[in-house]
């Protein structure tokens, strides 16, 4: 994502942020029309913008700099991988793994990587947000942050054995 696209998307989680602070709890109205199709032009939506934000207001993160981050990697992967173009619905919540889920011992690992691949693809359910609290505290365990794991489910498909031995390696 170029420079100039990114001060567009730093400017709209500021727009968002100030409609937050408003009283604004309609993800499709924390920014203008234009906000909206520029959102969709980046494979984003409003649902993604406000939960950023609303995260943003209430716990102080994960900070606009990340948020610009984790944009650019699904971007990037609309843009390269999905021609542009989404793939179809919303998953539902019920199709991913519990938060007690686990893999190796390690409770939260499916869900963030099926949350991760969710989010990758376009498609997270309405409710559900990739980089959530509940991420961000699991991450913190491995000290990684939501770039960097998207990245990792990215390159390797979501294989949950690879990723674990990535982040317990740090």
């Amino acid at each position: 994502m170029d420079v100039r696209k990114k001060e567009q998307l730093r400017a709209l989680h500021a727009e968002a942020v100030v409609a937050y602070h408003a009283g604004c709890r309609i993800p499709a109205e924390v920014v203008s029309a234009d906000g909206l199709k520029f959102l969709a032009m980046l494979g984003l939506d409003a649902q993604c913008l406000y939960d950023y934000a609303d995260d943003f207001v209430r716990y102080g993160e994960p900070s606009v700099e990340v948020f610009l981050e984790v944009a650019e990697i699904r971007t990037s992967h609309f843009r390269s991988v999905l021609g542009g173009r989404d793939d179809g619905a919303a998953h539902l919540e019920a199709e991913l793994p519990t938060k007690q889920a686990e893999f190796d011992g390690v409770a939260w690992l499916p869900r963030i990587i099926r949350k991760a691949q969710f989010f990758l693809e376009g498609r997270m359910p309405a409710d559900i947000m990739y980089g959530c609290s509940g991420d961000r505290a699991f991450l913190s365990k491995f000290a990684t942050g939501l770039p960097e794991f998207l990245r990792l489910v990215r390159d390797t498909g979501g294989d949950p054995a690879v990723i674990l031995k990535a982040i317990r390696s740090k």
